[in-house]
């Protein structure tokens, strides 16, 4: 089922559906939504998840999806993709819980991911808080592929009290859809 030509989309797919063999949910965060997102113009090497469930039932499952442990990381013999589980709960900045609000589907079933515009939010808080320019590259990617709520992003950013970083990301944007 997994090979090397495995999608980021696909590997997703099949990772979910072996968690939920488990009663496991998860959601999919991070680069591999970016990926998603902007049809592999960035392409993420690992696929994050954010689980509620216990740690020790995650291995177990990847275990019987054919993954085996490398350090934090899960690897597979025929996919160059590493799967990670960072610690949640899933939150977007200072905004914690967040409710996922993406979802695609795949030939093996259903993802819970963030949606563009939360996806855009998450990348943003990276460049916010940690002045990480990739991740505003790929927030800046995704706007531009993808149907945004720029008012809600905009009252995230407030929140954030990252108003002139907003104006960078707003500012990219616009030149890129010139």
């Amino acid at each position: 089922m997994i090979t090397q030509k495995t999608t980021v989309a696909e590997l997703a797919g099949i990772v979910t559906a072996g968690l939920q063999k488990h009663n496991i949910s998860a959601t999919l965060v991070g680069g591999a939504v970016v990926s998603i997102y902007t049809q592999n113009e960035y392409q993420s090497h690992d696929l994050d998840f954010i689980s509620p469930n216990d740690h020790q039932k995650i291995i177990e499952a990847m275990i019987d999806l054919g993954f085996s442990r490398a350090g934090r990381s899960f690897e597979h013999p025929s996919t160059h993709f590493t799967i990670e589980f960072p610690t949640g709960p899933l939150a977007i900045g200072d905004d914690v819980p967040v409710k996922p609000e993406g979802q695609i589907k795949t030939k093996y079933g259903k993802v819970t991911l963030l949606s563009p515009t939360q996806c855009v939010m998450d990348r943003l808080a990276w460049f916010y808080h940690n002045n990480d320019r990739q991740c505003l590259d790929q927030a800046v990617m995704v706007a531009t592929d993808n149907n945004i709520n720029l008012t809600k992003v905009k009252r995230w950013s407030e929140k954030e009290k990252s108003t002139e970083k907003f104006q960078i990301f707003l500012n990219r944007l616009k030149a890129t859809k010139k």
